[in-house]
């Protein structure tokens, strides 16, 4: 199977990330990763858990940081195969799949970013949805159609285009794609291998106002469609809040 990369970027983890890590830890027979955490100085036990994991850790680094995208780009720092993964420490992989999903990426060469579909859980981890859908960029530009849990990402792209915007704190995965622009060459697998808990920093109106700030500063698309795209997903965050309270 493909040599990979997976980059989990913790803070006081630790009610999480043991579920995050046995879940590669069940894969890490057949599959070539390298596993990479980057930690933001936590004082909890997320320290403590990851050397428990020892076994499948390859690198662990932990300082204070800016936010994610500072982690991720510490992470890119030590990558060694062409593909890697961004896991958040609550995001978990789904074995059986993760491995199939791993069998479709072989022969994927020359591609920038290759996404599946991906399951959101509530906190007691029971399925809310499942949501991706194939890369298009008349979709790209109005909003993130795909996820980067789950998703591979070329480091021939990022050495290419840049790493992430650390000026960003929501959104730098979606900016980082769209310098990619139509040419972005792109695979789906329509099967979810990866289960994503709601609730994160990218859950909420802060996401989605960064994601409008940073499309009027991109310029792909006028900016009365992006303050159309934003209220259409204004409308839709609330919905979704409700239905989630009313469960």
């Amino acid at each position: 199977m493909i040599p990979f990369n997976i980059i989990v970027a913790t803070h006081n983890s630790g009610e999480t990330l043991a579920r995050c890590l046995e879940s590669v830890r069940q894969v890490s027979g057949r599959a070539r990763g390298r596993l990479i955490l980057i930690d933001g100085a936590s004082t909890d036990d997320t320290l403590e858990i990851a050397e428990a994991f020892a076994d499948i850790v390859d690198v662990v680094v932990s300082e204070p940081d800016s936010g994610v995208y500072d982690a991720w780009n510490k992470g890119l720092s030590h990558c060694v195969h062409p593909w890697v993964l961004f896991l958040g420490s609550d995001d978990y992989l789904r074995p059986a799949e993760f491995l199939r999903y791993l069998g479709f990426m072989e022969n994927k060469q020359g591609l920038d970013f290759v996404s599946c579909r991906v399951r959101l859980v509530d906190s007691r981890d029971r399925l809310i949805r499942e949501v991706g859908r194939p890369w298009e960029w008349r979709v790209f530009k109005r909003y993130m159609c795909t996820l980067h849990p789950g998703s591979f990402t070329s480091l021939e792209y990022i050495s290419r285009v840049g790493m992430f915007d650390e000026s960003l704190s929501i959104c730098g995965d979606y900016e980082l794609l769209l310098r990619g622009g139509e040419r972005l060459k792109t695979a789906f697998w329509p099967v979810a291998p990866v289960c994503m808990r709601v609730g994160g920093v990218s859950d909420g109106m802060r996401g989605l106002e960064e994601t409008l700030a940073m499309k009027l500063a991109a310029g792909h698309r006028h900016s009365a469609l992006c303050f159309t795209d934003h209220a259409i997903a204004v409308i839709k965050y609330m919905i979704r809040t409700y239905l989630m309270r009313s469960r």
